[in-house]
């Protein structure tokens, strides 16, 4: 296995009044991707235009493998990439989850994680309007850890960052890279980047995490930007600003190794003093 990874995030305005332009331009995008040398390619939480502003009783779920992922494959096939990127999705039960399934280089669904943690901020003082993710799809129930070519791979999205456990978790199921499909409100610049560098650096991983950004027209809500990707010391290697962008490093993946040896964080836990973590009886708040 190599020791070395090109990987890009694509920061994206997405307009869910204009869904054929915002694919568009996401797939330009994963193309730059492509052309800077990339092997793993991670795109915003509903990059695929549907979204918080889509009115209820519309049909906001896609099959997977479906209309948008065939897209996503034909670039993975056409280029030979990962990319990761996550939609309303419609489950094998048949219900809705917020989906971000792995497409490998084949142009193949390797596997898929379900958001676990939706959005639901409807009293929030610092957005135009009250947003409830439980009101379209079902939270899921699993942290799937993929396997690729470049090692483990896990999985996360948006508001997961804000629950330490599920990148704990994804590491002790042996991931190395956790990969962030994301739509960040802003003003939380400040949690943003300062989630970013603790999930790396208490995990000893490598976090990617690729956002949208600016105003949503339809909505009003407003997206941080600043893609980002973090190495396992917590060191910002690249960043982006604010608009469509492709943000491209190299990940050295000798340093999850290093740090790891250095600081044997995970060989140094104490699980039987943290029950209250997995007890919803001490939850409060």
């Amino acid at each position: 296995m190599s020791q070395s990874l090109t990987v890009s995030c694509v920061q994206l305005n997405v307009h869910d009044n204009d869904r054929e332009g915002t694919v568009r331009r996401c797939l330009d995008l994963v193309d730059r991707a492509a052309e800077q040398g990339a092997k793993l390619v991670v795109i915003p939480e509903m990059w695929n235009g549907i979204g918080f502003a889509v009115p209820e009783g519309e049909d906001i779920a896609e099959p997977v493998p479906g209309p948008s992922t065939d897209l996503l494959a034909e670039r993975a096939r056409r280029h030979g990439l990962y990319i990761v990127g996550s939609l309303y999705a419609t489950a094998q039960d048949g219900s809705r989850v917020n989906l971000a399934p792995v497409i490998g280089p084949e142009g193949t669904v390797l596997g898929s994680y379900a958001k676990s943690h939706l959005f639901d901020a409807p009293g929030r003082v610092d957005i135009p309007v009250g947003v409830r993710e439980s009101d379209r799809v079902r939270a899921g129930s699993d942290l799937p850890v993929i396997p690729t070519e470049f090692g483990p791979l896990g999985v996360a999205i948006c508001a997961d960052l804000r629950f330490p456990e599920v990148f704990r978790t994804l590491a002790l199921r042996g991931a190395r890279i956790i990969v962030l499909p994301s739509a960040f409100l802003s003003p939380r610049m400040d949690h943003w980047e300062f989630f970013m560098r603790a999930r790396a650096t208490e995990n000893q991983v490598y976090m990617v995490a690729a956002n949208q950004s600016g105003t949503e027209p339809v909505s009003g809500l407003t997206f941080v930007g600043r893609s980002m990707v973090v190495d396992p010391w917590g060191t910002v290697v690249a960043t982006a600003s604010d608009g469509d962008c492709v943000v491209t490093t190299h990940l050295d993946l000798g340093l999850i190794d290093l740090t790891r040896e250095r600081f044997p964080l995970l060989a140094q836990r104490r699980p039987e003093l943290y029950g209250e973590l997995v007890s919803r009886a001490t939850a409060t708040g």
